[in-house]
């Protein structure tokens, strides 16, 4: 008698576990497969671009009227296709209008009309120029085929100067590490460098051009020899700087927490289940 009160759970056991043991696969393979899933789609950055151009912390002048202010920048994620500007070559239009006169539309205008095929995403933070030490965070989304990052913003109070980068590789900052870059200033050849009333529209006498037909090189700061003041200059420091981290997509960890529950929800059911049995 004892014998058969304890086979008849026995039984129960044998004709439930096929069950179990199917749910339990079901919820193993979308909690293995569904991190493999989120892993395919498109990685987001945060980058914060912050403006390191005024020495007014060494010097005690007002942080206002040192160093330099940065026109509103343009951020673009991008494929091997597509070229902001190269170093050593003439300055696209797209980048002297932003490096002369902070004018950003017409980078805006090109970029945009390329979204869906080399260009992923754009981004244009702030509608007013980035004052001395203050900083702007944005993210932007990259994918496999589209994890260049290019950018361009003005050195407000110079000829034309600006900072940016062309087709940083994304794809090298993963997991929770955080990386820095010091950008230090361009000069885009477009326009002489003369400091002076007229050409240069920070000093309030107009912004006319005076075309110089040069490449994109390395720039020599503010001379003070002419209109503009030497505390504008912020050489020999760097103008800017990026802080570009990796964050998880909020959709790979919906999809990787929907695949563990079921899971979780069994192996409690399980425990369960065995404890009663004991008892």
């Amino acid at each position: 008698m004892n014998t058969a009160n304890h086979a008849a759970p026995a039984t129960q056991r044998t004709a439930i576990a096929p069950h179990r043991l199917a749910a339990l696969g079901v919820a193993l393979v979308a909690a293995l497969s569904l991190p493999q899933l989120a892993a395919a789609q498109a990685p987001a950055y945060d980058i914060t671009f912050k403006n390191l151009t005024s020495n007014a912390a060494t010097t005690g002048a007002a942080t206002e009227q040192t160093g330099q202010r940065l026109s509103p920048p343009v951020f673009i994620t991008h494929s091997a296709d597509y070229t902001a500007y190269t170093v050593g070559q003439a300055a696209p239009e797209t980048i002297w209008r932003i490096a002369e006169g902070g004018n950003r539309s017409f980078l805006l205008d090109e970029v945009n009309a390329l979204v869906g095929t080399s260009v992923l995403s754009v981004a244009a933070p702030l509608s007013s120029p980035l004052p001395q030490q203050d900083s702007v965070t944005i993210r932007v989304q990259a994918d496999a085929s589209h994890h260049l990052l290019s950018f361009a913003s003005m050195l407000g109070w110079t000829n034309d100067g600006f900072v940016g980068v062309s087709g940083l590789d994304l794809s090298t900052i993963t997991g929770t590490v955080t990386v820095t870059i010091n950008l230090y200033g361009y000069d885009a050849g477009s326009e002489k460098n003369s400091e002076a009333n007229g050409f240069l529209g920070a000093l309030g006498l107009g912004n006319a051009r005076d075309p110089e037909g040069g490449l994109i090189t390395t720039h020599l700061g503010i001379r003070g020899d002419a209109n503009a003041p030497a505390a504008w200059n912020w050489l020999p420091g760097p103008a800017a700087s990026l802080t570009i981290s990796a964050v998880p997509e909020p959709s790979g960890w919906a999809l990787m927490l929907a695949g563990g529950l079921p899971l979780l929800h069994l192996l409690r059911k399980r425990a369960g289940a065995g404890s009663a049995h004991k008892v």
